[in-house]
Formats: structure tokens, C-alpha cells, sequence
């Protein structure tokens, strides 16, 4: 089956992200400790399922480091039951390794904008059998959806990301709580485009699903539909051309250079499940159908703030009423 209509696609993900409604997320996002964490999460899996698919895009120039496993153990440790870690190719025609991946990038979305640094392991999904991203971090400055916390504040306000007009890449990512840090500076001008391992960039991306420590009770994985050619090729970095000034993520669980860098020169377009909603992909064929079903939409609802809203301002008009009320009773005494 062939991908038809790649522009209503990129356009109906384009809309799904509406700029007022992300900044009106991040405002209740501070009062978030306000109210019970049940009550928000369960106000979330409601708007979910009236809005159930998010649009999310990467910007261009994401990019992509792999570094050697070094403790295969403690890598497996951090994978819930449903999956077994795996050896894998990067770009095709390469032979497999065990693989810590990174990669970092600016985004927009349906619920948070800003710059966001993943990293991964690469596992088989027993259940499936397909190839599965495992997050098992994330730092970002904006908003992070989580299965374990819902929607978590961004924990991070040093995330440097961008591009200069030589080709040079400059990074720096640092977590406020724990210092962690990524820092590298770099040139993509000498890249050389590749074509990349199918299994992992296409399969591997309708498969996604975070380590223990975040996934919490969760194990299911959970898609997003693209069009499979936005993962044909990438740029092939020199290693040479790469200076990794710092990387203090996960110390020991890795080689501390990297073996393959990789960038994509060009935006890449999604349409993600809402927290709590779930497509199953099991094929490449199975993605590119429902592309084209999304892509034959003529309405789409974007993520919409109104159902927090309502329940922000009835807790506020309900405390106020509550204290108006302790008031009255300490006068009439």
C-alpha cells in the first residue's frame, strides 16, 4: 500500500497544535499540586478520549547519538517484564549492536513546545515481536507526558539545542535536580546521507514504551503514525566531527563516545496517541494504513484546556466558599 495525500497528513498535524492552548497547559501545569494527582490525571484520560489524537513534530536538524552498551545487565534491569533488550542495526546493511540511543531535538506539539533530550534502549517486545523504543529518560524544558506521573513539569531550564549557518551544532542539556549533563559541540555540514535499518526507525517507532521507573504500573507500548519515508535515510555524521565536552547521563551504562551520529535535515510529522488512547500498529503496512485513513479526515479535535479549566475554577469557587463560610461561622461566635 502507498502513502497518498502527505500534505493533508502534515497539514492536519500542523493543526492539531494549536500554540494558545499548550501555554494555557503550562499555567495549570503550576498549580497541578494544588489538586489530588487522581483527580488531574483522571480530568486528562477524560479530555483524551474527547481529543484522542495529539499532533507532534519535530523540527529539523534532530539529532541522533548511539553509543555501545557497556553493562548489558543493568540495561536489561531497567526493562518491565514485557520485553527483552536486543541487538540492532542503525543505518542498513550494518551489522547489530547493543545500543544506548539519544536523541535530541526541538519540538511542537499538541500539549508541549520546547527542547527535549530522550534516551533509549532498543528491546524486542515479547508480546509482539516487534522492535520497541524504551525510554528510559527524558530532560526537557517543557511539560513531559509520563504513564507513571501523568503530565510531569518540564525538569530542566538549561536546554540549549540549535544550529548555526556553518553547520555547527551546539548542545547543552542539564537537569536541574541532579546536575546531569549532555554538553556537545559539533558540525553536520560533512554528513553523508544513509539509508537506515527499516526494522528499527520504521517498526521500532509504532512501538514505543518507557523503562520501569517511569512506566510505573504500564507496560503496554503505544504508536505513532507517520509516513515510513520520513525514516529512509538520514545524514551519517563523522565521528571526527563530533566533541562530546561532557556526558554525565548514565554513568557505566555505556561506552563514553559514540559510535554512530546521525541527523535529519528535515521536519518530521506525527500523529501521537493520547495519554490513555492506544493504535495498534503490528506491520509497516498496518502504519501506512492508517496514515492514509488520518490523512482522509476532515475533522480532527486538537487537545483542548476547557475540562481543566472548568475544574480549576470550580476548586477555587469552592474554596472560596469553604473559607467564606469557616468565616461567617467564627463571626457568629
Amino acid at each position: 500500500m502507498a502513502i497518498h495525500e502527505d500534505e493533508r497528513f502534515i497539514k492536519l498535524v500542523e493543526n492539531l497544535i494549536d500554540p494558545a492552548e499548550v501555554c494555557d497547559l503550562y499555567f495549570f501545569q503550576r498549580f497541578k499540586a494544588l489538586l489530588p494527582a487522581t483527580l488531574f490525571k483522571k480530568m486528562l484520560a477524560k479530555t483524551s478520549k474527547k481529543t484522542p489524537y495529539m499532533g507532534f513534530v519535530i523540527e529539523p536538524y534532530a539529532l541522533f547519538m548511539f553509543y555501545g552498551l557497556k553493562d548489558v545487565a543493568r540495561a536489561r534491569a531497567l526493562l518491565p517484564d514485557r520485553y527483552e533488550l536486543m541487538q540492532s542495526a542503525v543505518f542498513a546493511d550494518e551489522e547489530p549492536g547493543y545500543y544506548l540511543g539519544m536523541g535530541i531535538f526541538n519540538t511542537k506539539a499538541s500539549t508541549f513546545w520546547g527542547t527535549r533530550l530522550e534516551v533509549y534502549l532498543i528491546a524486542k517486545d515479547r508480546e509482539t515481536g516487534l522492535v520497541s523504543w524504551i525510554f528510559i529518560d527524558i530532560i526537557s524544558d517543557t511539560v513531559i507526558a509520563l504513564p507513571a506521573a501523568g503530565v510531569a513539569d518540564r525538569n530542566t531550564k538549561r536546554a540549549v539545542y540549535t544550529t548555526s549557518s556553518k553547520g555547527d551544532v551546539f548542545l547543552d542539556i542539564r537537569e536541574d535536580r541532579s546536575g546531569r549533563r549532555l554538553h556537545v559541540k559539533g558540525n553536520i555540514s560533512q554528513g553523508v546521507r544513509r539509508g537506515l535499518d527499516r526494522p528499527l526507525w520504521v517498526l521500532g517507532n509504532t512501538s514505543i514504551a518507557h523503562s520501569r521507573e517511569l512506566a510505573g504500573n504500564t507496560e503496554d507500548p503505544f504508536a505513532v503514525i507517520f509516513d515510513p519515508a520520513e525514516y529512509d535515510t538520514a545524514l551519517d555524521i563523522p565521528l571526527s566531527d563530533i566533541q562530546v565536552r561532557e556526558n554525565t547521563l548514565f554513568p557505566g551504562l555505556a561506552e563514553p563516545e559514540p559510535r554512530k551520529v546521525l541527523c535529519f535535515p528535515f521536519a518530521q510529522h506525527y500523529v501521537a496517541d493520547s495519554p490513555g488512547c492506544r493504535t495498534v500498529v503490528r506491520n509497516e503496512r498496518n502504519l501506512e494504513e492508517n496514515y492514509n485513513r488520518l490523512a482522509g479526515l476532515t475533522e480532527v479535535k486538537t487537545f483542548s484546556t476547557r475540562g481543566i479549566k472548568r475544574m480549576f475554577l470550580s476548586t477555587v469557587i469552592l474554596s472560596i466558599l469553604t473559607v467564606t463560610v469557616l468565616f461567617v461561622l467564627l463571626l457568629l461566635k
